[in-house]
């Protein structure tokens, strides 16, 4: 089936903010935008008014479209929301994910695992920009897998804004150490070995704490730049995570 041209310019549009090649206070141009995806720019107006309305891009009188911002108040909100319908959801998706699931789970965690490997041996501290778009968008998969699994329409729309509104926040700070990727693949391994076993309880446990982290870590990303004194133990940390991955 064709997907109408509306649809193609907002899945276009939409996965650029989700890539970060489109960051927050980005302008988005109709002629250019138009010329690029391959359309008239009526249905891609169409795509900005669906895009405005789901609050992730906003008009600007006399100005423009622009890819929004998220506040701090929204960021709070955001955590909360995820924490309560996510967590829930990677319950009912360790009783229904089969073997299959598990393997593309196991995939994404692959990919974050390689990107965090390249970081790790370049010595430095923080991602560069291909760096960052590559392990979220790895991040945003193994999610994606999870809450679809769950196999409940509504909350995917709901985790859906969420996680969308996620990247605005974390394209924001680009400040992704090793300390916290550390951390953020370790969370996903107990996330995805429960599921694996089918634990119900401890999948959904392993995804609140990761949650929980995740706020903290936002919250740091906008007001601190990392420690270094916390590299060497996180560089050891790492090392211990992939060694054990690895036997898997």
């Amino acid at each position: 089936m064709k997907v109408p041209l509306k649809q193609k310019a907002y899945e276009y549009v939409l996965d650029k903010i989700m890539s970060g090649s489109l960051q927050p206070g980005a302008r988005l141009s109709e002629v250019a935008m138009a010329k690029e995806i391959g359309i008239s720019p009526t249905p891609l107006r169409e795509a900005y008014r669906q895009l405005a309305s789901e609050g992730f891009v906003k008009y600007i009188p006399n100005s423009g479209i622009f890819v929004r911002d998220i506040s701090t108040s929204e960021t709070k909100e955001l955590y909360e929301t995820r924490e309560a319908i996510e967590s829930f959801c990677t319950g009912m998706a360790a009783m229904k994910m089969n073997r299959i699931d598990t393997a593309e789970l196991k995939d994404s965690l692959n990919t974050m695992l390689e990107t965090a490997r390249e970081l790790r041996d370049s010595g430095g501290k923080l991602f560069g920009p291909e760096q960052e778009i590559k392990y979220m968008k790895s991040d945003a998969r193994f999610h994606l897998l999870i809450l679809k699994s769950a196999d409940n329409s509504i909350m995917l729309r709901t985790m859906r804004e969420c996680h969308v509104l996620g990247r605005l926040l974390g394209f924001k700070s680009h400040k992704h150490s090793l300390r916290q990727v550390a951390r953020t693949l370790l969370h996903h391994y107990r996330i995805y070995k429960s599921i694996k076993d089918h634990d119900s309880a401890r999948a959904e446990s392993a995804m609140r704490n990761h949650i929980k982290f995740s706020r903290e870590s936002a919250i740091a990303n906008n007001t601190e730049e990392p420690r270094k004194t916390e590299e060497g133990r996180c560089s050891e940390e790492l090392r211990n995570f992939i060694h054990n991955i690895e036997k898997e």
